[in-house]
């Protein structure tokens, strides 16, 4: 039997208060790994402990370092904490991200210029950031026995392949998450780095709000799996980009989205 596939190894993850991000921290603690959550607060919409705490309290470890993924200050920060905490820097998960326009769709030609900007600011900006910065430590470490220096998950989204009438913030920010990690998988190939992302789609039924609300069962319809993704579907998925087992992959998208782009 094979033992936890990221033991003790050193894990980055942003947006880590809720939702997908908490979930990989939790499925990381159970492969192992040693955690730095990183948010803008320690608790999130919905939870009563922080991350960081949760994962201790099940006897991991875990800190919490407070983040605005859009300033490189704040990288430069997280990525110092990290080092003098644990020594080195294995894996960064660039999670955090927003779509505000879910509760408000609006067609291109009525679209909000700040709100549009916030989406590239925030989903964009923050994931380049992300990238820069840990492949400036990851060049600064020996490799692992796998021939890898450090791994890079990003979440880009569906909507990377597929349009959404109304995002359009989104869409950009997500679409641009995903052309910017396959030029970053090239950028540090020979230097033992691997970066793919993540293309979550399935996940409406938490998603979905406002005006999309009603196209629900539409969505659900169109799932050849025949329900909507959980959390931990997307975070299992970032346990595998992250392990010695994808050591030979890197800049994929990896579609998980329940076969919806498949169509």
């Amino acid at each position: 039997m094979t033992g936890p596939r990221l033991l003790n190894k050193v894990a980055i993850v942003t947006g880590s208060s809720q939702g997908i991000g908490r979930e990989i921290c939790n499925q990381f603690y159970e492969e192992g790994a040693l955690l730095v959550c990183s948010d803008l607060r320690p608790i999130g919409q919905g939870e009563e402990v922080a991350t960081h705490e949760f994962i201790v309290q099940k006897g991991g470890k875990a800190i919490f370092v407070q983040t605005d993924v859009s300033k490189a200050e704040d990288w430069s920060a997280l990525i110092s904490k990290t080092v003098e905490e644990y020594g080195r820097l294995d894996i960064l998960v660039n999670n955090a991200g927003i779509c505000t326009e879910a509760n408000n769709p609006q067609p291109i030609d009525e679209v909000d210029e700040d709100a549009f900007d916030a989406h590239l600011r925030i989903n964009t900006r923050g994931v380049f950031l992300g990238c820069k910065y840990a492949v400036r430590q990851f060049k600064k470490q020996d490799l692992h026995p796998s021939g890898v220096r450090g791994w890079i998950v990003n979440f880009a989204s569906m909507v990377a392949n597929i349009g959404m009438a109304g995002l359009s913030g989104y869409t950009a920010s997500k679409g641009a998450v995903a052309a910017l990690t396959k030029t970053v998988a090239l950028d540090v190939a020979k230097q033992g780095i691997v970066a793919n992302s993540i293309c979550p789609g399935s996940m409406l039924d938490n998603a979905l709000g406002g005006a999309l609300s009603s196209a629900r069962d539409a969505v659900l319809a169109a799932l050849p799996r025949g329900r909507f993704g959980e959390a931990k579907d997307h975070a299992r998925a970032a346990v595998y980009l992250a392990s010695d087992d994808a050591a030979w992959v890197t800049g994929i998208n990896l579609n998980v989205d329940g076969g919806l782009t498949a169509q």
